[in-house]
């Protein structure tokens, strides 16, 4: 979403979520990088009724990202985004010295997809998907990667899938 075309709505509710993290020190700030507006609202609804600590702040592509990523703590990630890719981003990321954790949520399936995301530096990817838990999944994954000191230093991605259970080594590589 551009700074043009945000309401004033969204622009307060961003606001607020900067001053919640500020104000209390312990918020986890999330960037969501979706450009659906539907599918950012939901994740951004979710965290902020069910699950404590997280700010989410949401953008609409890769640029915008980039502006942002000083401010956050982890991104959730779709895979296609309007001015490039989740793997894009997550590749200039790096290439900057960006290590947050990453993690996609995305309409794209599949081996090769999760293998991409992976490759280029990925913590964590999920398909999305019409189920219970789905956004549960994914902020406990952030939450694991946020506060573990040794994950983040090591940058071993751990794939989940909801069909399986998650590997207690971050040895696996594989992904729904």
């Amino acid at each position: 979403m551009t700074d043009q075309s945000r309401t004033a709505d969204d622009r307060s509710r961003d606001d607020r979520a900067a001053g919640d993290a500020t104000e209390d020190g312990g918020s986890v700030v999330l960037l969501h990088v979706e450009p659906d507006a539907r599918s950012a609202e939901l994740l951004a609804v979710f965290a902020e009724r069910f699950a404590d600590g997280f700010v989410v702040r949401s953008v609409d592509g890769m640029a915008a990202a980039r502006r942002e990523i000083d401010a956050a703590d982890c991104i959730v990630t779709e895979q296609r985004l309007p001015d490039g890719s989740g793997v894009d981003l997550i590749e200039r990321l790096r290439t900057r010295g960006v290590e947050v954790p990453v993690v996609f949520h995305t309409t794209c399936r599949g081996d090769e997809a999760a293998a991409k995301a992976f490759d280029a530096g990925a913590d964590g990817f999920f398909s999305k998907r019409p189920e219970r838990g789905q956004y549960d999944r994914i902020l406990e994954r952030l939450c694991r990667l946020v506060d573990d000191d040794d994950v983040r230093t090591l940058r071993t991605p751990t794939p989940v899938s909801p069909d399986l259970p998650e590997p207690s080594s971050g040895a696996s590589r594989s992904a729904e």
